[in-house]
């Protein structure tokens, strides 16, 4: 499965496994049915409304109001659901800017303004060559907006997160910081990814500078190793957003 390389705002580089061709066809086939049984049902209100809609000068305002779903499906869908439609969201894959970052409007209208060029141009055979070229698994819209197709969640391994989580005595555990909420899902998922996938990562300094950004984040200060301070925020941070919850 081919990969991408993406360095997040916190100058750290996290590979992420591209969405294949073959789920993002099938994701668009998803999608595609879903509009079509949408599709049956307008015309099923409109066949019996008709007349009525008619008589009362309402029908095209009716019909324009009821295809809007249609127009506006992919784009609202990738707004609302985080880079997700109801086929990409069945096949684990969703859109996120090349720089690792969430795509904001601009992204997505982008992408879905140039869907007429990429898919619906002689069927989606544009979008199929520039997916097959260009390796970072972007069809024209994707390049055009700076976004990219990827598996929702990194690999992790069980054995790997059990690893990263030692069990915590809830009656017993002191945590070290207790700032460390102020981190997002976003920081802790990206800490959880390093540590289980330290030992292909070459270089040691990603770590050093990871630590050295949550310490600046924190305003704490530690003078040892990285690993066992990013052990220590996870551990925290687990103990502390559980506890917080009840």
């Amino acid at each position: 499965m081919s990969r991408v390389s993406i360095e997040t705002t916190q100058n750290v580089q996290i590979d992420y496994d591209l969405a294949s061709i073959g789920d993002r066809i099938l994701a668009f086939l998803i999608d595609l049915a879903i509009i079509v049984a949408y599709l049956i049902v307008a015309l099923f209100i409109l066949y019996h409304l008709g007349e009525s809609l008619v008589q009362s000068h309402l029908f095209v305002p009716f019909r324009v109001i009821l295809f809007l779903p249609v127009l506006f499906y992919t784009l609202a869908s990738e707004v609302f659901f985080n880079g997700q439609t109801v086929g990409k969201k069945q096949r684990k894959i969703k859109v996120i800017c090349v720089d690792g970052s969430q795509p904001t409007v601009t992204h997505y209208l982008i992408r879905w303004v140039l869907r007429i060029v990429d898919i619906y141009l002689l069927q989606g055979a544009v979008a199929v060559i520039a997916l097959s070229v260009n390796g970072k698994g972007q069809r024209l819209a994707d390049m055009a907006a700076g976004t990219t197709v990827v598996k929702v969640k990194p690999k992790i391994e069980l054995a790997d997160l059990r690893r990263i989580f030692k069990t915590i005595d809830d009656e017993h555990y002191q945590p070290t910081y207790e700032q460390v909420l102020i981190l997002s899902d976003n920081d802790i998922n990206i800490i959880k990814d390093l540590i289980a996938k330290r030992k292909k990562i070459r270089d040691p300094q990603i770590f050093h500078s990871l630590a050295q950004k949550i310490q600046e984040t924190l305003n704490i200060t530690y003078d040892g190793q990285p690993m066992p301070f990013l052990r220590t925020i996870l551990q925290d941070y687990n103990y502390l957003a559980n506890k917080e919850e009840f």
